[in-house]
């Protein structure tokens, strides 16, 4: 008899072969709850698809022929999901023993609560910085450009990374990096697909925490659960970059389109 998983395991992957592998090892090892893993290769053509199936046949593969981007690879992998809840991870994460089972926990504890995320750790096991307040409407200027010129690292965006929270409790935040978030399975049918017309990187995560707000329910940091992420720093980039007015642009329409929510009492306890 089938066993009916009770995550979905969801990694969109573009030319990052060793680190699903890795992570899948890592899921292997220390789930500790039936789960099933959907990975959507990105026309990688790095060999992923293959290496996957060959060391992980139980695992779905999904091999697109052209590169489209993480919102697309996320919402085709809407469509698979058998399990209670999803679990998004990047690629190049290591899933800690009980994290799985601390995020399920803390959403089948509390009926409030509509995503979660666990503690973000470098690969030496020092703190990443993955819950966030709500962003200042001139953080881009604050962050690159003359301003950033003048004062690199200005205490408005010292506040929106929370770098005054000690990491070590579980509250509720505005939204949680995308490299490890999860939410039950039925949250599309309330909040819809992830948006098309975002595509710069974190502005989907952002946007997919706001719905989650405005749905009523709470995105809650669970310390309990810990992730390792292999994540590098980017270099600071001119505001004038492809990749920087991409930025701009999915900002100041993520600013338009939760317009209403920056000042809503619900992110109040959130934003403190």
């Amino acid at each position: 008899m089938k066993v009916v998983p009770t995550v979905s395991v969801v990694i969109v992957a573009w030319r990052a072969r060793d680190h699903v592998l890795r992570c899948l090892e890592s899921l292997e090892r220390d789930a500790g709850l039936a789960y099933e893993a959907i990975i959507v290769d990105d026309g990688s053509g790095d060999g992923t698809p293959d290496a996957v199936r060959q060391r992980f046949p139980a695992a779905r593969v999904i091999a697109k022929t052209a590169n489209e981007g993480l919102v697309a690879g996320r919402n085709t992998a809407l469509e698979q999901v058998e399990a209670r809840f999803v679990l998004m991870l990047d690629a190049d994460t290591i899933v800690r023993p009980g994290a799985l089972v601390a995020l399920v926990d803390m959403l089948e504890r509390d009926t409030g609560v509509g995503l979660v995320g666990p503690k973000l750790v470098y690969p030496d096991g020092a703190l990443q910085l993955s819950c966030r307040r709500y962003p200042p409407p001139l953080l881009p200027f604050l962050r690159r450009g003359p301003l950033a010129r003048l004062r690199p690292d200005p205490p408005a965006h010292r506040r929106h990374l929370m770098e005054d929270f000690d990491h070590a409790s579980a509250r509720p935040v505005v939204w949680v990096a995308g490299a490890a978030q999860m939410w039950r399975s039925d949250l599309p049918r309330l909040i819809g697909r992830y948006d098309a017309r975002v595509s710069s990187y974190g502005g989907e995560d952002l946007d997919w925490c706001l719905r989650v707000w405005e749905a009523g329910l709470r995105v809650v940091y669970v310390p309990q659960a810990t992730v390792e992420h292999v994540w590098q720093k980017v270099t600071r980039r001119s505001l004038y970059g492809k990749a920087s007015r991409r930025a701009l642009r999915d900002h100041f329409y993520l600013q338009w389109k939760h317009r209403g929510l920056r000042c809503d009492p619900i992110l109040e306890r959130a934003n403190r």
